[in-house]
Parts: structure tokens; sequence; C-alpha cells
């Protein structure tokens, strides 16, 4: 059964940043409230049994550009098609600049326990390069109204960006530092990376900007790694951080391949062994479930090959990696947090498949097997895209 649930609200108060790719667009109150019904549409035609979830998150865009009112619409939309296990984690995204003592009052009361805050960086500059809308004032501002509201530091997260054009070494270590002293329990740090037809990419094929060399890259990479297993943090996931205990428990389910539905424009969902996407253009997601049509596009039903592949890139994300033993050996206790795939952990020759194509990597110290899993070493975290390619390829996926 599925357990959790993402929900996209493709608004943000002004144009795009000059990074971003994903689906979004300008606020406004019709069109966002045109949308919501939509989304209520959505739910009601899948013709679910209500069952409890145990992660709901809700992304965009920005959903915090949503006003109070619209927010309890959402709510009220979900509650009527799912209910919640008395622990279930349930986050929101939220920019620092669309959240005030009164929204985040609402959000607690509204059962949102987990606010991921789109921080980014403590330097203006940087912030004004990246298109951002608050400064790094509005982020300290909205971390403490946050803590203020109700969240717990347990609670809040916060995504930092390394690699901007014009970053030093001593800047990226400011805001790590900055971020070490707010008491945040769980840290996204990600690189930025160039997105095809973004105005980013756009003035740095022109030449105004350039980005960071890969060496300098991995040197932000290692100063994040670094400050903040230092601090207390764990480096459960290539781009995220967490104090024992507070790893995101949704985007585990994602790396774990748990099933999952995706409702908006633009959602992904997975179930049943099959993959599939709503459409991305905003106003025909809405016209099509105002015809009382599902939205959903690109269904791709897995064959047993691109499953196991899924198995190994999404699991080698995470610390724990990959669990791989032959059938004939138990597996040991694991955390709830983990789910693993009976299917992979029958077949033997998929194992030993892996195992071999694993070999020359271990040699070069960037794979390493600490009991029965397979997990990327230190040097080869940052390295894991071009790793991932030679194990599959090695093991004939």
């Amino acid at each position: 059964m599925v357990e959790s649930v993402y929900i996209h609200i493709p608004f943000c108060l002004s144009k795009k940043c000059v990074y971003c790719d994903f689906v979004s667009m300008p606020y406004s109150r019709s069109i966002s409230d045109r949308y919501l019904d939509a989304v209520s549409k959505e739910m009601s035609l899948c013709g679910l049994p209500k069952h409890k979830l145990a992660t709901l998150f809700i992304g965009g865009g920005t959903p915090t550009s949503l006003d109070s009112v619209q927010l309890k619409k959402l709510v009220k939309t979900i509650g009527r098609n799912f209910d919640f296990h008395e622990d279930a984690e349930i986050t929101i995204e939220a920019n620092p600049a669309t959240v005030d003592a009164e929204k985040l009052r609402v959000l607690l009361e509204l059962g949102v326990n987990r606010i991921s805050l789109g921080v980014q960086s403590f330097n203006d500059a940087e912030l004004k390069l990246l298109g951002r809308i608050h400064s790094s004032t509005d982020a300290l501002e909205a971390l403490d109204s946050a803590k203020k509201a109700g969240f717990e530091n347990g609670r809040i997260s916060i995504d930092l960006i390394y690699g901007i054009p014009g970053q030093n070494m001593d800047d990226w270590r400011k805001t790590l530092d900055t971020a070490l002293m707010l008491g945040v329990t769980h840290i996204s740090a990600y690189e930025l990376t160039l997105e095809e037809n973004t105005p980013l990419s756009g003035l740095v094929k022109k030449g105004p900007l350039l980005m960071p060399e890969e060496d300098e890259m991995l040197r932000f990479y290692f100063m994040a790694e670094e400050a903040l297993e230092n601090a207390g943090f764990i480096h459960y996931e290539i781009s995220n951080y967490a104090m024992p205990g507070h790893e995101s428990r949704h985007n585990m389910n994602y790396w774990r391949r748990g099933e999952y539905l995706g409702f908006g424009a633009a959602a992904h969902s997975f179930k049943d062994g099959k993959r599939w996407g709503n459409n991305e253009d905003v106003f025909q997601y809405m016209e099509l479930l105002e015809k009382d049509r599902l939205p959903a596009v690109d269904i791709c039903e897995l064959t047993p090959e691109d499953a196991k592949r899924e198995f190994v890139f999404l699991g080698l994300r995470t610390r724990e990696g990959i669990f791989l033993s032959l059938s004939k050996v138990a597996e040991p206790a694991m955390p709830d947090l983990f789910v693993q795939d009976d299917l992979f952990l029958r077949d033997d020759l998929f194992v030993k498949g892996i195992a071999k194509a694993a070999a020359p990597l271990i040699k070069e110290g960037l794979l390493q097997i600490s009991g029965c899993r397979l997990h990327a070493t230190h040097n080869g975290f940052p390295l894991l895209n071009s790793i991932i390619l030679r194990l599959l390829a090695g093991a004939g996926l």
C-alpha cells in the first residue's frame, strides 16, 4: 500500500530563479485557486481507498506562495482522501520571503510538522546572482520565526548551494558556519548544475559568468562534508546531511524504491512496478482535470532489468548503499527507514554480477563492502555518477 504522497505547487512570488528548471510560474490568486481545484479533482478521480500515509511532501515551486486560506483548502483536500499515521512526517517547502508568524502558525495547526527552507546561501551577493527574492537577513528571520511558531529544530531543514559563479572557499565556509550556528538538524548541500534553457546557462555560455572547475567543485563538496560531519551530521545521502534520527523519511522512500503517488502538474508516481508523470503544462493539467481526465503521461512499466538498474543507482546514493548477499545468507536486521526489494535479494546471478563488476572499483578505492552492503567510499561518493555507469555496464545492465 502506498504510504507516501507528493504534491506539486508550481507557483512562486516572482519569475524563476536563474538556475531553476522545475515547473513553476508566477503566483496568481485566480490561477492558483483553479489549480487547487484541479488537484482535488485528480485525487478524487484516482478512486483510491482512504488509507494512512507515513509521509507527505508539498513541494514546488514555492508552496508557501499560497495564502493561508489556500493552504487550508489544500490540507482539507488531502484530509478527504488520506489519513495519517500518528508519527507521520508532513513536510512543506518554503522560501524564506514567503513565511511569517501567521502563516507558520497556520501550517502547524494544519498538521505540517517539518519545514524545508530554501536558504541556498547566507551571502547576499550570491542570492542576488541566483535571482532569489530573499536576503540573508530574511533567511535568518524565517528560521527564527519557524522556531518561535513551534517548529522544533529537529523539524527544520535548510537547502544550501555551492559552486555559484564567483563563490570562493571562504564564502562557502561562512555560509556553512552560519548554518551550523542555527541549530537545524537537516541540511541539503547541492552542487549548482547548469540546466539547459535556464537564464544561468545562457549567461555562462555568453561568457559573463564562469562556473567553477571540477576540482574546485570537489573542494566545495569536501569542505561541506568535513564541516557538517565534524558538527555531528551524518552524510546519509550524496547531497543530504542529518543529525542522527532526522533523515528525511519521505526522500528515503524514493531512494529505496518505495511506492509513492504524486499529484499536481509534473508530479511523478511509482506504483505496482509502473512509473508515470503528470502533464508538465500547468494549464493543460487543469484543462484535462476539468474534463474529468487524468493528466498522467509517459506511463512506463518497468522490466526486471529496469528495476535492478534503479535498485543500484538509487541505493548507492545513500551512505548505507545496497544490500548484496547470496540467498543462502540471512539478511541482518535493518532499521525500518531502509526498505529492500526481495526480488534482488533472491537473485544470485544479479548479486554475483554486481559483485564482479564492483571488484575493480573496490581496488580503486571508490566502492567498499561492509558486511553485506556495497557502498561508495569517502572518495567515491562525489564521483558516484561515473561509478554507477561503470558498475551497471560491468554487470551487463
